[in-house]
């Protein structure tokens, strides 16, 4: 008889032989080695994580049911358009500012709103009209750009780094459109 002969015939069948009678372990869930990668894991998330503060802009944005409303005597209107600015009172062109070595010209364009604003001061309203080829990115600069600017406080260059800088406000309520 050989040796895998010996085991089937002693004890009896598969089921009735010794692979029966051996005690089974239940299956442990190794929890240490899991709390120790969930903790690498979150140090790591926190560590590299960008904490940004996020600020809400509230927009005045066109209805469809508007109607019915005095329009202000005057509102500050700048276009974009790809080949630059169109500054107006809704009415007539006070200033078109062309692109600058292919760039929008962004220091005229707060230069010309802080002169508008020092000579409406009572207005606070603005639009800002895109062109559907324009980037979303330039709308945002142009909303950064006309509604404030930072000033010296001495009189100094705001240029320069220790001269103390106040931020003023120009047109804070800004309402976004298409262009004509």
């Amino acid at each position: 008889m050989s040796a895998n002969a010996r085991y089937f015939t002693t004890g009896g069948s598969l089921l009735q032989g010794g692979f029966t009678n051996r005690v089974r372990k239940p299956a442990e869930v190794m929890l240490v080695p899991m709390i120790d990668i969930f903790v690498v894991l979150v140090t790591f998330l926190l560590m590299t994580a960008v904490f940004s503060r996020i600020t809400i802009l509230q927009l005045d944005l066109p209805s469809a049911n508007a109607g019915g409303a005095a329009p202000p005597a005057f509102r500050l209107e700048v276009i974009v358009r790809e080949s630059g600015f169109e500054l107006t009172n809704g009415e007539s062109l006070i200033a078109a500012l062309p692109k600058v070595d292919g760039e929008y010209d962004w220091a005229t364009l707060t230069q010309l709103a802080q002169q508008l604003k020092s000579e409406n001061p009572d207005v606070d309203d603005a639009s800002v009209l895109l062109e559907r080829t324009v980037k979303y990115d330039y709308l945002i600069q142009v909303m950064d750009a006309i509604r404030s600017v930072e000033l010296p406080v001495d009189g100094g260059s705001a240029a320069d780094p220790a001269v103390a800088t106040k931020r003023t406000e120009l047109f804070t309520n800004i309402a976004v459109g298409e262009a004509p």
